[in-house]
C-alpha cells in the first residue's frame, strides 16, 4: 500500500488540478485548497495523482480513483460523509467500506433567480415576541444546546474564528434561540449554509426568518448562498426563499466498524 503524505497550507495549490473535475461540494473543497480550513492529504508532495480534503465531517477526493494510493488515503483517517464524484470513486469506496455505506440524498438548489425584494420582505416576517439577531459570542455558544445541532461552527476553530469570518443570525424567542442559519463553510465568494430550527418552534415560520436573512445578506455582497437539500422541509424553504431547483446527487455517510 503506497504511502501518503500531508499537504501543507502554502502548498496546497499543487492539488487544485485534482479537483478541477468535481461537481459537488465545490464550496467545502474550495476552503480547503484556499486554506479557510481543514487538511489535505495526498500521495506526492510535488506531483500527486490522488488526493484527499477533509473539512469538518466531510471529506473530498480528487484525482485518480484508481491510483495504488487509493486505499492508503481512505484509511489516513476515519471518514463520516463522502460524495463519490464519478463512477470510479464510487467503486473504490464501496470496495474499501462495503456495507457500512448508508447513502444520503442531496438536492442542490440554484441561487441565479434570487430577488433581494423578496429576501427583505421574507426576513421582516417575524413571528410575535420574536427577534431577529446576528449571531454574537453569547449566541454562538448557545446554539449546540438550543437546536441540538452540533454542526454550525464545526469548520472554524472556534467561536471566535467564526465570528471573525463566518455569517450567522437567529431569531430569538423568550432568551432561547428558536432558529439559526450561518456560514458553515466559506471559500472565496460563495459559502455553504446551514439552517436549524428547534423541534418546538417549527412550522412558525422561524426557519423563514433566518433563512431569508443569510441569503440576503449574501446577495448585497456578491457571496453565492450555497443551498443543499437533504430533506424535503428544506427543498420546500429553498424553493420558497427563491432558489431554483438543480441536480440531485448521494453523499455516502461511513459507519464504524463494529
Amino acid at each position: 500500500m503506497s504511502s501518503t503524505v500531508e499537504i501543507a497550507v502554502h502548498a496546497r495549490h499543487v492539488l487544485a488540478p485534482l479537483f478541477e473535475q468535481n461537481k459537488y461540494d465545490t464550496v467545502l473543497i474550495r476552503g480547503v485548497l484556499e486554506g479557510h480550513f481543514g487538511v489535505s492529504y495526498a500521495d506526492s508532495e510535488f506531483n500527486p495523482s490522488v488526493a484527499r480534503l477533509d473539512s469538518g465531517a466531510f471529506t473530498m477526493l480528487g484525482g485518480n480513483p484508481g491510483a495504488t494510493a487509493v486505499v492508503a488515503l481512505l484509511r489516513r483517517a476515519p471518514i463520516s460523509y463522502v460524495t463519490p464524484e464519478n463512477a470510479g470513486w464510487r467503486r473504490a469506496l464501496k470496495h474499501e467500506f462495503g456495507d457500512r455505506i448508508s447513502a444520503i440524498g442531496f438536492t442542490e438548489f440554484l441561487s441565479r433567480s434570487l430577488d433581494e425584494n423578496r429576501l427583505t420582505e421574507l426576513s421582516q416576517t417575524l413571528p410575535a415576541g420574536s427577534e431577529l439577531k446576528r449571531l454574537d459570542r453569547r449566541l454562538a455558544e448557545q446554539l449546540p444546546s438550543d437546536l441540538a445541532n452540533d454542526c454550525f461552527l464545526e469548520s472554524f476553530e472556534s467561536i471566535e474564528d467564526f465570528l471573525n469570518r463566518g455569517i450567522g443570525y437567529c431569531v430569538v424567542q423568550g432568551g432561547r434561540i428558536a432558529s439559526a442559519a450561518t456560514s458553515v463553510a466559506m471559500c472565496s465568494g460563495a459559502i455553504d449554509i446551514e439552517i436549524e430550527t428547534a423541534s418546538s418552534f417549527r412550522r412558525r415560520g422561524f426557519g423563514t426568518v433566518v433563512g431569508a436573512r443569510l441569503v440576503l445578506h449574501c446577495v448585497q455582497r456578491d457571496i453565492e448562498p450555497k443551498w443543499l437539500a437533504a430533506n424535503q422541509a428544506s427543498e420546500k424553504l429553498a424553493l420558497k426563499l427563491g432558489y431554483e431547483r438543480g441536480v440531485s446527487y448521494e453523499t455516502f455517510e461511513i459507519g464504524r466498524c463494529a
